[in-house]
């Protein structure tokens, strides 16, 4: 009869192991799942800060090298004795070849900041005039 009892009590042990260690229970599965979804709702908002920064930098360096084109050739054309007051070149939306979601304003002043000196001013802009790049330099005769 003792063996019995003992055979039956470890029995019984075992099954109440098994039942501690059968798995997660409800409440565990949805913590986690809570979890890992604030996680992955804070990355998902992180790219897309990203890829609109991103989308931004690519449309200032095109920006930047529309201006710095211009500018070159206003310094391989260099002094304009023709130019007196203030001319202004203005290329709208569409007409820059490559980049037609951009405008570009050429902007050259005789005498200025000095005599014999102008400056140029070339502004680039984009997303309907919400963004602006503006790049100046000094051509001397």
């Amino acid at each position: 009869m003792s063996q019995d009892f003992f055979a039956m009590a470890e029995r019984l042990t075992n099954q109440s192991r098994l039942k501690k260690t059968d798995g997660s229970s409800l409440l565990e599965v949805l913590v986690a799942l809570v979890l890992v979804s604030v996680v992955l709702l804070g990355i998902s908002g992180f790219s897309t800060v990203s890829i609109k920064g991103t989308a931004f930098s690519q449309k200032m360096t095109r920006a930047a090298t529309i201006a710095q084109d211009a500018l070159e050739e206003v310094r391989r054309i260099g002094y304009r004795s023709s130019v007196s007051g203030v001319t202004t070149d203005r290329e709208p939306y569409g007409s820059i070849v490559g980049a037609p979601a951009f405008e570009r304003v050429v902007v050259i002043e005789a005498n200025t900041p000095s005599q014999g000196v102008q400056k140029t001013t070339v502004t680039v802009r984009w997303d309907a005039g919400a963004h602006s790049l503006s790049l100046t330099t000094l051509v001397a005769e």
